[in-house]
C-alpha cells in the first residue's frame, strides 16, 4: 500500500513537472519556430552566412513601445555576398526583412545582454548596381516580429 502511494505521488510530481515545463516553455518555442522560419528562407546564389542568431522577449528587441507587454523576436543573419547592393535588396526587400549593408548598422543591447540590429535600413535609391564577384560584401538581414501564445500573460 505505501508503495502505492508513493509511485502515485511520483507520477503526479512527474506529470506537474512536465506540464509546468511546457507551460513557461512556450516563449522560447514560439520564438524558436519563428526564427528557424527566417533561418529557412532561401539564401540568394553567392551568398553565404556568416553568423546566425535568435532571441526574445518582453521589452526587447527595439519593438514599439507600449506593445502591451508581448513578447518580441529578433532573427539575423550575417551573410556574405558577391551580388551588388541592388540585387540583394530586390530579393530580401520582398519579404519586408531589415537590410543593413556594412556601416549602416549598430548592434544594440539590452541588460540581459541579447542583442539585435537598428541603424539605416537599405533603400532602393542608394544602392549599388556594381557587382562584387572576387570581393564579396557583407550586411545584415533581420526580422523582429511581435507575438503571444497560449497561457501568456501580459503585464
Amino acid at each position: 500500500m505505501k508503495k502505492l502511494k508513493l509511485i502515485t505521488v511520483c507520477l503526479i510530481l512527474i506529470g506537474i513537472g512536465s506540464l509546468s515545463y511546457y507551460i513557461f516553455g512556450q516563449e522560447h518555442r514560439y520564438a524558436k519556430s519563428y526564427a528557424h522560419q527566417f533561418f529557412n528562407y532561401p539564401l540568394p546564389p553567392k551568398t553565404e552566412i556568416m553568423e546566425k542568431d535568435f532571441d526574445h522577449g518582453v521589452l526587447y528587441g527595439g519593438g514599439p513601445s507600449g506593445n502591451g507587454g508581448y513578447p518580441t523576436v529578433a532573427s539575423y543573419m550575417k551573410l556574405s555576398s558577391e551580388l551588388s547592393e541592388k540585387e540583394i535588396f530586390n530579393y530580401y526587400y520582398k519579404k519586408h526583412f531589415d537590410i543593413y549593408f556594412e556601416g549602416d548598422e549598430t548592434m544594440e543591447k539590452d541588460s540581459k545582454g541579447r542583442i539585435w540590429y537598428e541603424g539605416k535600413n537599405a533603400v532602393k535609391e542608394d544602392l549599388s548596381i556594381e557587382n562584387n564577384k572576387g570581393r564579396p560584401i557583407q550586411f545584415i538581414i533581420q526580422s523582429k516580429k511581435e507575438f503571444s501564445y497560449p497561457f501568456f500573460i501580459s503585464f
